[in-house]
């Protein structure tokens, strides 16, 4: 298998599997932080994914879920290179031009809209 087989069509962070480990517990993101002693904004922010899970956040997380700091570091280096695969798949799309004929314009332009084609009329 290569790279672009095995790249998700979208990365998972870290902070959705916080989010279900809170709902599935029962718990809010104030009594995490409580427990962990980690400020409400940062665990906001991690599970948010507007904030890496940082080393501090992943031995606190052990602490409290009983989720190995390896696993919350692996998913956020997972996370890190899918975005960085997904970034350079998207940097490398495939240009075609081809000629419809005018009776199917319509059909052209909900299929430019849709798949977000240029369309040059």
């Amino acid at each position: 298998m290569n790279k672009k087989e095995l790249t998700p069509a979208i990365a998972t962070h870290p902070g959705e599997l916080i989010k279900d480990e809170l709902r599935e517990r029962k718990m809010t993101q104030k009594q995490l932080s409580e427990e962990t002693g980690i400020k409400e904004s940062v665990l906001s922010e991690t599970i948010n994914a507007k904030r890496p899970v940082s080393i501090n956040v992943a031995t606190a997380l052990e602490k409290v879920f009983g989720i190995s700091v390896d696993f919350w570091m692996n998913l956020q280096s997972q996370y890190n290179i899918d975005t960085a695969n997904i970034a350079d798949r998207n940097t490398h799309k495939q240009t075609v031009s081809l000629t419809i004929p005018v009776s199917d314009r319509n059909l052209l332009q909900e299929l430019a809209h849709k798949f977000g084609w240029v369309c040059m009329l």
